[in-house]
């Protein structure tokens, strides 16, 4: 996969995103492509009119015209005078094996495409957020790729990797495996620490692009950092997921989480 416009490097933008100045009729698209594919609205189902939809989502009915015209050209709702508009592709959902994909560190049903590489670089200070700058090392790898399942990219990832840690990881292992396995597996250090941070905001151009889906629509954007037993940041990460193809799974047991609320709110993002 080529992509004619190369993302720069997410850490050097907004860590946080605004739906303010995106267009209502891309929103309003967006909205109804995602009930669409999580099967809110069914194939075959007549949707509400211009005006009704108008009505509904307090929007002009030249917006509603507009996202009727995105859907229709994707091929999600057809439109026949004097019959309405209806729904004609099929809920897409999230398939089993994308669980995995997105969940577990040790999948295998997962292609990689590594689109760049940088060596020797400092982890940025966004994503030192809640640590001493100590304890980052002193050098990391910078990997940008995109994860592909089912032929389908649904993730774009910018990863930070100790370079004394990467430089145990078997050639082009990058573009075979996880890093968080990699790192499992060939860190002299055990790691002792996971935390992630997941926010939803609108796609930009540059994601829109590169994950292949149309402007405006949900992203889960995800932080993630691991750290070692030594107290340092092994491994520091971005992720963009598509919203139509992202599942986050989680379970712990009921009197943990009770009683140790540090499992879903890590101390270090705890308000002062």
């Amino acid at each position: 996969m080529v992509f004619s416009v190369k993302p720069p490097p997410a850490t050097s933008r907004a860590a946080t995103h605004s739906g303010a100045g995106v267009t209502q009729y891309l929103l309003l698209a967006s909205v109804l492509r995602h009930q669409i594919a999580h099967g809110e609205l069914v194939q075959g189902q007549r949707l509400p009119t211009v005006l009704e939809l108008a009505g509904q989502y307090k929007v002009a009915g030249i917006t509603v015209r507009q996202a009727y015209g995105l859907l229709k050209a994707e091929g999600l709702i057809t439109s026949d005078r004097g019959r309405g508009t209806y729904v004609s592709a099929p809920p897409t959902g999230i398939a089993a094996n994308l669980h995995a994909a997105i969940n577990d560190p040790r999948a295998t049903d997962v292609r990689f495409e590594v689109l760049e590489q940088c060596y020797g670089l400092v982890l940025p200070e966004p994503l030192l957020r809640g640590t001493a700058a100590k304890s980052a090392y002193k050098s990391y790898t910078f990997i940008r790729k995109i994860h592909v399942q089912g032929g389908e990219p649904f993730c774009l990832a910018e990863i930070y990797v100790a370079t004394e840690i990467y430089k145990r990881f078997p050639e082009s292992a990058e573009q075979q495996h996880k890093l968080a396995y990699l790192l499992n597996e060939y860190s002299k250090i055990r790691m002792q620490a996971m935390q992630q941070t997941l926010t939803v905001a609108p796609a930009d151009m540059v994601l829109a692009q590169a994950l292949g889906c149309s402007f405006a629509t949900p992203m889960a954007h995800m932080t993630r950092r691991i750290s070692d037993e030594s107290g340092h940041i092994a491994y520091a990460g971005l992720f963009w997921y598509r919203g139509d193809r992202f599942v986050l799974e989680s379970e712990y047991p009921f009197d943990l989480w009770l009683s140790y609320p540090g499992v879903a709110v890590p101390q270090t993002l705890a308000p002062d």
